[in-house]
């Protein structure tokens, strides 16, 4: 008898997943409340992945595919982060992608930001993409901002070095493209001519390391051109700030839309660009993975 709902079901399942979502530390313990419990919460388990923070959990849905139809992997898994610190393969990378055909955000750093990789993303509707695009696409190979990867693309983290204006000619091309981010030092002439050549960009965000603040802070003051959408900040630690927006915590991106949006109604001067980042226990200093 205990193991009947003392509220409504609809009321019950919001709660517990309202919960596993804001405290997923808790999800091991709702699973064993009842099995209605567990068919309700499992599926957020596996809702962000992280190689790099949670390669057991990982793992285990690699497992759990001799127990589970794959329409539940399709459902479950929403934000994948594949490399870094990370001693997964390739191949148990591409394992994992083509499992997960769900997913809305990639991480994928390093040897795991790899060509094979190309056409299974290109069958998801990916909404939001980090990775070095002369990695994934190849040494030899020019980035093609036509291929179907880019259809549902609106968010793209570029983590590679932005040398001159050929690191990024594809960019305006990109046809869902939004928000932009670049790392690290990138030329003014590069900034200018994509804001210039994309006018659907909302955010052009350029993230330094917070070791690098003096000459960010510097190179934010020689700033050449006014143009409201473009953000400068810095990072400490950028797995838990990814894992943060993957939880629907804020991120830079989430700041990143608020500071324009109080530039655009005056409460923030038009040329100011430099994103103040809250001071907070997620923030230990780290550099962006390569």
């Amino acid at each position: 008898m205990h193991n009947e709902p003392a509220f409504p079901v609809e009321l019950e399942r919001e709660i517990f997943e309202t919960t596993a979502l804001m405290h997923s530390s808790t999800i091991p313990t709702l699973l064993r409340v009842a099995r209605r419990i567990l068919l309700w919460i499992e599926p957020l388990l596996y809702r962000v992945i992280c190689t790099s923070t949670d390669g057991d959990i990982a793992r285990a849905l690699l497992k759990a595919t001799k127990s589970k139809p794959p329409k539940f992997f399709h459902d479950a898994v929403r934000h994948i982060f594949l490399g870094y610190t990370s001693d997964w393969s390739v191949e148990e990378a591409v394992e994992l992608l083509e499992l997960c055909t769900g997913i809305v955000d990639c991480v994928a750093l390093g040897a795991l930001a790899n060509p094979v990789m190309l056409p299974i993303l290109a069958n998801m509707r990916l909404e939001r993409l980090s990775v070095s695009l002369q990695e994934l696409f190849g040494p030899t190979t020019s980035i093609d901002p036509t291929h179907p990867l880019f259809k549902s693309i609106t968010h793209l983290d570029l983590l590679q070095d932005i040398i001159d204006g050929a690191s990024t000619c594809a960019i305006p091309a990109l046809p869902a493209l939004t928000h932009l981010c670049l790392a690290d030092e990138v030329s003014w002439d590069v900034v200018g001519s994509l804001l210039e050549e994309c006018p659907r960009l909302e955010i052009l965000v350029n993230l330094w390391d917070y070791e690098g603040a003096p000459l960010a802070h510097a190179h934010a003051g020689e700033m050449p051109f006014r143009d409201l959408r473009f953000v400068m900040g810095l990072y400490k630690n950028w797995i838990n700030a990814w894992v943060a927006g993957a939880k629907g915590l804020p991120d830079f991106w989430s700041r990143a839309d608020d500071f324009v949006a109080c530039k655009r109604r005056g409460a923030i001067a038009a040329d100011c660009y430099w994103l103040e980042q809250p001071d907070d226990a997620s923030n230990v200093s780290q550099s962006i993975p390569s």
